[in-house]
């Protein structure tokens, strides 16, 4: 399945863009900064992923974290939600986030979010 047969807006609210990859498979892409505000936005974005994730029956979802450049601690806690989601409903697919080693935020959180479920998520580097 393709970003676009899931169905996904792309949001721009609260600083950040949240949306599929045009022309790419299963992949999504997260830019800006997401302060305290930008927690629900993204919370909203995950549920939807995950809604299309499951009809479309995929196997991975790809998140490309590259441009973004920091997300605090509410917005960490919907990934959280997220994973822990992905992780207790028997795990239907595996979820990769690819980072910019670069940025050393993206280093340590991703790290912590991988060892909440090292069998549900997996970095990748550019």
């Amino acid at each position: 399945m393709t970003a676009a047969a899931m169905e996904l807006p792309t949001v721009e609210e609260e600083g950040l863009t949240l949306g599929p990859v045009p022309g790419a498979n299963d992949r999504v892409r997260f830019a800006g900064t997401g302060e305290a505000e930008g927690a629900a936005v993204l919370d909203r974005f995950l549920g939807i992923l995950h809604r299309q994730a499951l009809a479309n029956q995929l196997r991975r979802v790809t998140i490309e974290l590259e441009e973004l450049e920091f997300i605090n601690s509410s917005c960490l806690k919907a990934m959280v939600a997220w994973i822990y989601k992905v992780d207790t409903e028997g795990r239907p697919y595996k979820i990769h986030l690819r980072r910019d080693a670069k940025m050393h935020w993206q280093r340590t959180s991703l790290a912590t979010l991988q060892r909440l479920a090292p069998d549900v998520v997996v970095i990748e580097e550019r």
